[in-house]
């Protein structure tokens, strides 16, 4: 049986272990989960891949598992895409893109090699090149018979040919172009790009983004994508080294700006970042069928809390975001299709609290609130989530002084701090909630600034409340539930 086939009929054989997976983020059917790869629409659906253990619930042995859907909370499960079957790719099918080229979908992904892994790394001996595989339904994979395609002799010097990943392709004007993560001789991170005409021939266009040396970053997971009249860059930064492990921490940066394809240089004019939790990573974007921007995020990260392993599985996507421009910033909603999972929404106006008074609201494994408050007046108030007799999420909100904390007794999150959260020509502050078994998701005046969180201890609480820390008078609070 060959490695595609074992894959696919292990997950068959266990899949029905997995428990208490979350109600409306998406998990794979068995074991483990991290970035999202080759989101996409085609032929009628969104195609989710995504970097993938099934045997186990830890990191190892990358394939490729994929998913479909047509409302972003129902998700079909399909078969395993790629195993890591060739010399090129025996380590591992890392993360990469997906794009429609005359009817097919195209894979381009990249093959790793590593005849050490899980023994002492050694940086001489470790391959990473870039490889593409095609499909005419989007279900059954081929791999092209001469990947790689962008390997050794493609790459400039002055680049490491171990760190060197994640092609995210596109096409501009009928050129295609790919950007990659690298690590350059000095061991930081770049963002380079690559051109074709046909998918399968690549030469070196250039280098668009660079870290600086003092910053001590590795690049990921690369994104380059067109929204209202501007260019948007995405990357995720990791330490370039595990020296600099405490110094650097995992986040996801996007960067505005304008992108000359013919000569190969980004300029860029305003940069955010694109999630304050600490467990959203890797995220990836997509066209979606109306010409919006969509993008998904895995909503975990390395080095925090992970579910027992008797839960069967470990990873989440986040909700979809669509992506728009305001004031070259970049503004992150929910996708409407999550509307769809609450029902029988309560409205409740002018709600007055006095100094640690509550409103209290029937909890459950997943609910969405919503909270506006004006910020003329100088008041204090805190959601209470996931609250059980002595534990709770908080998020706190400090309108006197613009700022939104967010504590948790769950997980391994620490206090976080969002400041300038209240902006004087919209008169109020606004939260989104959407709370899941495993997560939370605090979306702050409309999408300008977001907030992943995830927890897998199991004895949370259920309970949501709202309780004012001052005087405080809310002007409208939305609370729902799900029929999950």
């Amino acid at each position: 049986m060959n490695k595609l086939a074992a894959a696919n009929t292990y997950i068959q054989k266990h899949k029905e272990t997995v428990r208490n997976r979350p109600l409306f983020h998406f998990t794979p059917e068995i074991g483990w989960m991290n970035d999202p790869n080759g989101f996409s629409f085609y032929q009628g659906e969104y195609h989710l891949f995504y970097q993938y253990n099934p045997y186990d619930i830890v990191w190892n042995d990358m394939h490729w598992g994929h998913a479909t859907t047509n409302d972003f909370v129902n998700w079909h499960h399909k078969p395993v895409a790629l195993a890591n079957d060739k010399l090129y790719d025996a380590n591992g099918c890392f993360s990469g893109s997906a794009i429609e080229k005359d009817g097919k979908l195209f894979l381009m992904y990249t093959g790793h090699l590593d005849p050490n892994m899980g023994f002492d790394k050694d940086e001489s001996q470790i391959i990473e090149h870039q490889c593409l595989a095609f499909s005419e339904d989007g279900i059954q994979f081929e791999k092209y018979q001469k990947n790689p395609i962008i390997g050794e002799k493609e790459l400039p010097e002055g680049y490491m040919m171990c760190d060197f990943r994640d092609p995210k392709v596109l096409e501009v004007d009928g050129v295609y172009f790919c950007v990659l993560a690298v690590r350059n001789a000095e061991r930081r991170g770049e963002i380079i790009m690559f051109q074709s005409f046909n998918l399968f021939d690549w030469t070196f266009h250039s280098s668009i983004y660079q870290s600086k040396f003092d910053e001590n970053m590795m690049l990921e997971c690369p994104d380059l994508f067109r929204v209202d009249g501007k260019d948007v860059l995405i990357f995720s930064v990791m330490p370039c080294d595990s020296e600099f492990e405490e110094e650097v921490p995992r986040k996801t940066v996007y960067v505005v700006g304008e992108m000359d394809y013919e000569k190969g240089n980004f300029e860029a004019e305003h940069q955010g970042l694109l999630d304050y939790g600490r467990e959203f990573y890797a995220p990836q974007s997509t066209e979606g069928k109306n010409g919006e921007r969509i993008l998904i995020g895995w909503m975990q990260c390395w080095s925090l809390s992970a579910p027992p392993r008797d839960y069967g599985f470990n990873g989440m996507m986040s909700i979809p975001r669509m992506l728009t421009l305001e004031d070259n910033k970049l503004i992150q909603r929910p996708v409407q299709e999550i509307d769809s999972y609450f029902r029988n929404a309560t409205v409740y106006e002018n709600v007055a609290l006095e100094v640690n008074e509550t409103i209290d609201f029937h909890g459950g494994k997943a609910a969405y609130l919503s909270v506006n408050a004006s910020i003329l007046e100088k008041q204090r108030f805190q959601l209470e989530l996931n609250k059980s007799k002595d534990k709770a999420t908080r998020i706190h909100v400090d309108i006197e002084n613009a700022m939104i904390s967010f504590t948790s007794d769950y997980g391994e999150s620490g206090q976080i701090d969002i400041s300038e959260c209240c902006n004087a020509l919209q008169e109020e502050v606004a939260l989104e909630v959407f709370i899941d078994f495993h997560s939370i998701e605090v979306f702050i005046n409309s999408g300008e600034k977001v907030l992943s969180f995830t927890a897998y201890d199991q004895e949370k609480g259920t309970g949501i409340s709202i309780r004012g820390l001052s005087q405080a008078t809310l002007k409208e609070i939305v609370y729902a539930t799900s029929e999950g």
